[in-house]
């Protein structure tokens, strides 16, 4: 430094000058200088003036930001499915559709046994039984066996509450019915057997 003053004051004006400069900065060598964004020429700033990671994105407008993002990479593997969610609420019955067109009449089936025909009921004329004694009554099915009616039920009655009836069932044959009477009363009383009769295929 004492040479280069030296020098300076070899000449009286330039030292003069010096000296000044070195005043006004306050005795050192150099003068820090501040820079702005108003100093800088559009497009005179790179990326090697810029130091690594000395500006946030926060620092960036949306568009550099971006630009900044890398391709997206392939697809990866499809991962395994998830559990079953729960079953959700039932939702409301849907509206009824449109009836559909008749289906074809199907094949007759077999004709079915044949029923009972000629049903009628028939009553005897009836058996006078003296007090104490006994009766017996039979009515018959129309055509006898073996092609007539069959019974298919009968019973017995009588005119008074203390006539006995000691039997009421139909033929062996199945053709009619008869009813036997004890009169316990002491006046005559009248007997009845009755047969429900008709024509019974096989």
């Amino acid at each position: 430094m004492r040479s280069i003053l030296k020098r300076l004051l070899g000449r009286h004006g330039t030292a003069v000058a010096y000296l000044a400069l070195f005043a006004a900065l306050g005795g050192s060598a150099y003068a820090a200088v501040t820079v702005t964004g108003k100093n800088i020429k559009d497009g005179t700033v790179t990326g090697k003036d810029v130091k690594n990671r000395s500006i946030g994105t926060n620092k960036l407008s949306a568009g550099a930001v971006s630009s900044l993002a890398g391709k997206p990479g392939p697809a990866g593997p499809q991962g395994p499915a998830g559990p079953n969610g729960e079953i959700g609420p039932v939702g409301p019955p849907g509206a009824t559709g449109e009836s559909g067109l008749a289906g074809p009449q199907g094949i007759a089936g077999p004709p079915g046994a044949s029923g009972i025909s000629g049903w009628e009921y028939r009553v005897s004329d009836g058996v006078r039984i003296s007090p104490g004694g006994t009766g017996t009554t039979r009515i018959n099915c129309p055509g006898g066996y073996p092609i007539g009616k069959m019974a298919l039920g009968g019973g017995a009655s009588a005119t008074h509450s203390h006539a006995h009836i000691s039997k009421s069932t139909p033929y062996e044959t199945g053709t009619g019915w008869e009813a036997e009477f004890h009169n316990e009363a002491s006046v005559a009383v009248t007997g009845y057997a009755w047969v429900i009769c008709a024509k019974v295929s096989s």
